[in-house]
């Protein structure tokens, strides 16, 4: 068990609370809020490893009043490389793992459990494409206070919810620092006397003195990510207004239209001249949706069979499911459309179940 009451304790409560503080200071009042929802969803995934996205939406509504449903949390998710649950799972044990090896090397005070978890925290997570998750740092700071509530001074997790990437990694860094600070320290000051306590601020200031020019240029960075988002999101609005039913599913009538010209072409079936450049129209429609890196999810007309928590994701019109094993033949009415690797959707599929 961690003793708070511990003179050595109380500095590391007093010097997190401090770097919560002090990042906080320099957060504009919506730059916060864009980051609360996300991070209390996360939050949810820490605190209950084994929910799903229903499960958290209904936690988010009982906790904090929200009127989420899954295919909000699913988004959420999706934003952040979240959704394919085994990879979830990856990130959440990883985090637990390291925050409880931060817990140990707390009571043990023990050198060796420190750089145990140094190893740990260093340990790069990777998406399914290879690349290293950009929020891995964001989940063991939000774990840390879901496994140790003792170190928080009273509001540090709530302040720290409207955190981004960027602050909670440093913040990450801090504790690491503070935790140095008790593990590995000279001989001659054991006693925790006022030598001790300068020297802990000195090597403090120094660690973020060092650390002032990663902050700014990771600042910078993701300064960068949000401008790049925020094109991204302009992007994928345009798409899904011009697959939305007010302007006719455009996307879906020219995957149509493409499909019909190229039947015909096959059958040798001559035109006349006068609609030939119709057809010119739709195949550069359909080249500018592709080289805009938007695809169908689904083969428009194909049939399948599919079970409850693949349906989930779509509009599905036809007899309610009885269990999540039962499998219901379907029809593709409308493919769904999705923005680059597939993280993020611009049109659910349209499905109706196949009447035998």
């Amino acid at each position: 068990m961690i003793n708070i009451n511990e003179p050595m304790m109380k500095r590391l409560i007093e010097n997190l609370h401090k770097s919560v503080e002090r990042k906080s200071k320099n957060l504009s009042a919506s730059a916060g809020e864009d980051y609360v929802l996300e991070n209390r969803v996360i939050k949810i995934f820490c605190e209950h490893k084994g929910f799903g996205p229903r499960q958290c939406a209904a936690e988010m509504n009982d906790l904090y009043g929200t009127d989420m449903d899954n295919e909000d949390v699913i988004r959420i998710l999706k934003s952040h490389r979240l959704s394919f649950q085994p990879k979830r799972a990856e990130l959440l044990n990883w985090a637990q793992e390291t925050i409880e090896t931060y817990a140990k090397a707390l009571e043990t005070h023990n050198p060796k459990d420190f750089e145990e978890f140094i190893n740990l925290r260093n340990k790069i997570i990777q998406t399914r494409d290879g690349e290293p998750y950009k929020i891995q740092e964001r989940i063991a700071c939000l774990m840390f206070y879901v496994k140790l509530p003792e170190l928080d001074s009273g509001n540090d997790i709530n302040i720290l919810e409207k955190f981004g990437n960027v602050y909670m990694k440093h913040f990450l860094f801090d504790a690491s620092d503070f935790l140095r600070n008790i593990c590995i320290r000279p001989k001659g000051n054991a006693k925790g006397d006022k030598k001790d306590s300068q020297q802990d601020k000195i090597d403090l200031l120094e660690n973020m003195l060092n650390r002032s020019d990663m902050l700014l240029k990771d600042l910078q960075d993701e300064f960068d990510a949000r401008i790049k988002q925020s094109h991204q999101d302009d992007l994928v609005e345009f798409f899904s207004r011009l697959n939305s039913e007010k302007y006719g599913c455009i996307l879906d009538e020219v995957l149509n239209a493409r499909t019909g010209v190229r039947q015909l072409r096959k059958k040798n079936i001559e035109l006349p001249p006068e609609i030939g450049g119709l057809f010119i129209l739709i195949e550069r429609l359909a080249q500018f949706i592709r080289d805009s890196e938007i695809n169908p999810i689904l083969k428009p007309g194909a049939v399948k069979d599919m079970r409850l928590d693949e349906v989930e994701s779509c509009d599905y019109e036809g007899s309610p499911f009885l269990n999540t094993t039962e499998v219901k033949r379907v029809k593709v009415l409308s493919p769904g459309w999705v923005y680059q690797n597939k993280d993020v959707q611009i049109a659910r599929p349209r499905l109706k179940e196949v009447e035998e």
